[in-house]
């Protein structure tokens, strides 16, 4: 029945595409803004319904070559490929692929689960912790969830849990969102970072360094997080104990055997990447390069073979960023966001007065928009960045700030369908974690913990000049 609805999705997109390419319904935009339009509807189609398990690279392909066929330059399809973003991106990539393959992750995730005696409240400290420290070191949340939701449904069958029960429900979403979250807070953190970075006008990037972005955004994400943790320990916890002991986590640590030289190498590498990005204002070398010379090191100590270049990142992932990315300038080069912009635009900056409002009306707006938007609410991305530009000359609005509005709408969700990283996870742990009702719980906590993060940020960002 699934297949079935994901092709009719899917044919449905693609005739609506073709419509608006043929029929033209849209007034005062140029026949190449309907053409292109008309492709990227196709586009999403492909990707938010994936008929047949097509990747997102079947969209993506379908992009690029709808732009160069219908007259587009090959610089602006596949500009996104150009940006620094993505060549901070696939180095990262290689990072949550080592820490996978030497066990680091596994390694630091029970390191942190056999430290504190089991309890409900301990257990989503515990996620906590490792989602922040495996973010520290990769990006990837793909590689993140590889990680942790096993260990989840390990601790769910070692207390005899029933599957997609409320305490099952409360391990696994806990767990799953610290997969995202923490990270969201510093430029590597997630890809969220460098996705935000790459979708910037030109006139904007260099005002986006590692040491801005973890000033400006540290502080909200971290409040999300703890917001979000304590609510969902508030209206998910089971009222039964947790019935494991602390002997359980040890046992498995000390399954893993001794730490391994490839481990230890693996450590220094990302480590001392991770301080070079956190000091780019001394030594004054660019993110990607340090990402790049990480993959080197990597690369000659062997962590990563010859062999695991091909499977070592996920390259359609970084297709598809590279593509997203690129969605700003090609609308920018079919005079799309020329038509948007006096409908939208005015909207937008007559808020501008009050950040405040601004922010609350914007991610509220963006989360609605996200229930059609999907995956993850590129296209409005690409069609509304153009507005950074006048925010932050007209108003103060640091891009960062601005960006919040993003990134917020990216981790949103209330149904499983809004987030592809929910849809991996679900498969990861077979769908034995939680129900619909549970990710709607979940969904709420996440939605309030975003709008009291604006409230208590909003303070620290006109202290530090960023409004």
């Amino acid at each position: 029945m699934m297949k079935y609805k994901d092709i009719s999705g899917a044919v449905l997109f693609a005739i609506i595409g073709i419509v608006v390419g043929l029929i033209q319904p849209f007034h005062n935009l140029e026949p190449l803004g309907h053409y292109i339009i008309g492709t990227v509807i196709i586009t999403m189609g492909l990707w938010i319904f994936k008929p047949g398990g097509v990747p997102f690279m079947a969209g993506s392909t379908v992009l690029v070559a709808g732009g160069l066929i219908f007259g587009l330059q090959y610089d602006v399809v596949v500009s996104g490929f150009i940006s620094s973003s993505v060549w901070i991106l696939i180095p990262a990539l290689y990072f949550g692929f080592a820490l996978q393959k030497t066990g680091l992750g596994k390694r630091i995730a029970y390191l942190v689960l056999k430290s504190f005696k089991p309890s409900w409240m301990t257990m989503a400290l515990s996620w906590l912790i490792i989602g922040i420290a495996l973010s520290a070191l990769t990006p990837s949340i793909t590689v993140r969830i590889a990680i942790m939701m096993p260990i989840a449904l390990g601790v769910i069958e070692a207390c005899k849990l029933e599957y997609r029960s409320r305490g099952s429900a409360f391990i696994s979403l806990i767990c799953w969102a610290m997969c995202l979250f923490p990270g969201t807070g510093w430029l590597t953190g997630s890809l969220s970072g460098p996705l935000i970075l790459g979708f910037l006008p030109a006139e904007l990037k260099h005002l986006v360094t590692f040491e801005t972005y973890f000033q400006i955004l540290a502080l909200p994400w971290m409040i999300i997080t703890f917001v979000f943790v304590i609510l969902v320990y508030l209206f998910m916890k089971p009222k039964v104990e947790l019935g494991i002991s602390k002997d359980t986590f040890k046992n498995e640590y000390k399954a893993l055997g001794p730490v391994s030289r490839q481990e230890i190498v693996t450590a220094c590498i990302l480590l001392g990447t991770l301080i070079m990005f956190t000091t780019e204002k001394l030594h004054s070398i660019p993110a990607p390069a340090v990402a790049l010379l990480a993959l080197f090191s990597l690369l000659m100590f062997r962590i990563v073979e010859p062999k695991e270049i091909g499977t070592g990142a996920n390259w359609d992932v970084i297709v598809f960023y590279g593509v997203t990315i690129s969605l700003s300038t090609i609308f920018m080069a079919a005079n799309i966001d020329s038509w948007v912009a006096p409908m939208l635009y005015p909207a937008l900056l007559s808020l501008a007065d009050s950040p405040l409002i601004f922010l609350l009306v914007a991610t509220l707006v963006f989360f609605l928009i996200r229930l059609i938007d999907v995956p993850w609410g590129f296209s409005t991305i690409a069609l509304t960045v153009g507005v950074l530009l006048p925010l932050f000359n007209q108003y103060g609005i640091h891009p960062l700030v601005s960006s919040f509005v993003y990134l917020a709408g990216i981790n949103f969700f209330l149904l499983s369908y809004q987030q592809p990283w929910m849809a991996m996870a679900e498969s990861v742990i077979e769908n034995k974690g939680w129900m619909s009702k549970h990710i709607f719980v979940a969904g709420i906590c996440y939605i309030v913990a975003v709008i009291v993060a604006i409230f208590v940020t909003l303070p620290y960002w006109q202290l530090i000049g960023v409004l």
